[in-house]
């Protein structure tokens, strides 16, 4: 480790505010979204959750971040981990865990980037999302300063990686996301300088293994698989590779052109690839076979959902679905409040939630106002206005969602469930 390196965890274990000593996730709970677009990658729940109509569309809670970000939140237990970033240049790195309870936050830990901080205006530092395996959490920011720590906010691990690759960065942000797969961390940082992806024993925060990357700016986040061997899943313009999770052992490619913003699914058996259309992968049949293509299910800048067996796909103010089994498309919607999406959708037992960059919410399912249709017909159930800018996918957990402005962390939850206020800080 360099010494900056030491220098910089050292100040991170200085900087814990309001710990609470005993609150450790031991285990990921079946509620738990550890990820970005959730524990599988779907964007899906089969949880009621609120939608317009109900009381619970107005916040149980809203608390304030330490700093701004675009990063989605994840939720461990009953905590609600989110970063953010701030001082000068957006130096200044925040990772943080708030009660799901009643907002309340339960620690704070700081860090000084090492790496490139300088992002476009509408994104952050604090870009990529965190990920946890229920019992860590790691942490990237567009600098590319990783760090790990225990569910209680405790300290484990810290990584500069751009002082290892000190070309990489670019000024719009490096927002692709960590994930974790059997105690491997995988990161892919692709830019117009030193593009590669690595795989980091999460135990220890040593590299594994280093692969380069083409030299062009890319934001899709890498997927863990099961072929049935743990694999990680990295795609760009010039095709998909598939990686040997502890090893870096390339696997397989698949000569495709995926997209450089959206980010494949995984939904066993196929893989979902987005680009021109989505095309699908079986990647538990031999040589990995094409099992559909449809050219209708453009993505721009969201990744696809999977939900009660249909591919759904946000195209703006679009939002269409196909057949997950066949690929036919079943029907589109338009939502007329809809303008600017960022933020990939989210899907539950109540609905699909598209979050508008302005903070509009809209909801879309069958029937209308939240009454149920015998027709099947898909349509705009109704919106929501929340304080904006908004880019973050949302995480749902017990029947809850939480909604992440870029300076703020709102929970809508039913009024059984929110009856708490927000603890004063």
């Amino acid at each position: 480790m360099h010494f900056s390196q030491r220098f910089v965890f050292a100040g991170l274990i200085a900087a814990g505010i309001g710990l609470v000593p005993g609150f450790v996730s031991q285990n990921a709970f079946a509620s738990d979204w550890l990820q970005f677009r959730g524990s599988d990658t779907t964007s899906s729940s089969s949880e009621v959750t609120p939608r317009p109509g109900d009381d619970s569309m107005q916040p149980a809670w809203e608390v304030a971040t330490s700093g701004r970000g675009i990063s989605s939140p994840i939720v461990i237990g009953d905590s609600v981990v989110v970063t953010s970033s701030g001082g000068e240049d957006e130096r200044d790195l925040y990772i943080e865990a708030f009660s799901a309870l009643d907002g309340s936050r339960l620690w704070l830990r700081t860090l000084h980037a090492l790496g490139r901080p300088y992002t476009h205006p509408t994104s952050a530092n604090a870009s990529p999302s965190p990920a946890s395996d229920g019992e860590k959490i790691v942490a990237l920011f567009s600098s590319c300063d990783l760090v790990c720590l225990k569910s209680d906010g405790t300290p484990l691990w810290y990584r500069a990686l751009a002082v290892d690759h000190p070309r990489t960065g670019n000024d719009v942000s490096m927002s692709s996301s960590p994930v974790i797969l059997d105690d491997v961390v995988a990161v892919q940082l692709e830019n117009q300088g030193d593009s590669f992806s690595s795989g980091i024993d999460l135990e220890t925060g040593e590299t594994l293994w280093t692969r380069p990357r083409p030299r062009r700016s890319g934001w899709a986040t890498p997927i863990a698989v099961r072929l049935p061997d743990p694999a990680f899943v990295f795609q760009n313009a010039d095709g998909i590779e598939l990686v040997a999770a502890r090893s870096g052992e390339l696997l397989a490619t698949l000569d495709i052109s995926g997209s450089t913003t959206s980010s494949p699914t995984w939904a066993p058996p196929l893989l979902l690839v987005p680009g021109d259309g989505i095309t699908a992968f079986n990647l538990r049949e031999p040589s990995f076979p094409i099992a559909w293509e449809n050219s209708r299910l453009k993505c721009r800048s969201v990744s696809p959902v999977v939900h009660n067996g249909q591919v759904i796909v946000n195209q703006g103010s679009v939002i269409a679905a196909a057949d997950f089994t066949t690929g036919e498309s079943t029907w589109k919607t338009r939502m007329r409040d809809v303008k600017s999406v960022w933020a990939t959708p989210i899907a539950t037992a109540s609905g699909i939630y598209v979050v508008d960059q302005s903070g509009t919410i809209t909801v879309v399912g069958e029937g209308k106002s939240g009454e149920e249709s015998d027709t099947g017909k898909v349509d705009v159930l109704g919106t929501a206005e929340f304080t904006g800018p908004m880019l973050a996918t949302p995480a749902v957990s017990d029947g809850c969602i939480f909604l992440r402005s870029d300076r703020s962390l709102i929970k809508l939850a039913h009024s059984t469930a929110s009856e708490s206020k927000p603890a004063a800080e």
